[in-house]
């Protein structure tokens, strides 16, 4: 099975002064740089996924073809639709845009597990995580109904639908697949807690 990434890079972070996410600096490198680093090795393809067709621009000159969402303010689900029909058929593995600490053996696993799976996520103490989660090329109609009819929660495409398959909390364990795997940056005490991470990992 193919599989390409997308990084759903979002809009634009209020909390965090305008800025896209993925151009935040996290101990002297931009997000994006970070992922970049860890999807490259592991996916013969990447993406990203902007909310504004200007910051296309910046993935562009980081070598990383940039699509823009189907439909305005819908949020991530809106990400995830406009990955998919980029990938053109392929299943694609979608991180958040603002993760500064991606694992690469929980995204390996993504990448080849359950391959027959209509979605494979991460469920930490009974919670998905929809943005670090491979979806099929087939969920393709299905995420853009739930669009149209404004049903816009991720996470709820996830638990609804039959042919999602799930990493438990013993299996995350085995991958080393701990809290900084899925960290990602809200607000400006994320921002210092994720420059003290990024201090400690070297």
């Amino acid at each position: 099975m193919e599989v390409a990434a997308a990084i759903i890079a979002g809009g634009r972070a209020r909390r965090l002064g305008g800025v896209a996410k993925p151009l935040l600096m996290v101990g002297g490198r931009t997000v994006a740089d970070r992922q970049l680093a860890v999807l490259r090795p592991i996916f013969a393809r990447v993406l990203a996924v902007v909310a504004e067709p200007a910051d296309a621009a910046a993935w562009g000159v980081l070598g990383v073809q940039a699509v823009a969402d189907r439909v305005q303010g819908a949020g991530p689900l809106a990400g995830v639709a406009a990955a998919l029909a980029a990938a053109g058929g392929q299943a694609v593995v979608c991180v958040a845009g603002d993760m500064p600490f991606l694992w690469p053996p929980l995204l390996c696993a993504l990448r080849d597990q359950s391959p027959q799976a209509d979605a494979l996520s991460p469920r930490r103490g009974g919670r998905a995580e929809p943005l670090c989660a491979r979806y099929a090329g087939r969920l393709l109609p299905q995420v853009e109904a739930r669009l149209a009819a404004g049903r816009l929660a991720l996470h709820v495409l996830l638990e609804e639908t039959a042919g999602t398959s799930w990493l438990d909390d013993a299996q995350l364990n085995e991958l080393g697949a701990g809290d900084e795997a899925f960290f990602n940056l809200n607000g400006p005490d994320d921002l210092a807690r994720a420059e003290g991470l990024a201090r400690s990992r070297g």
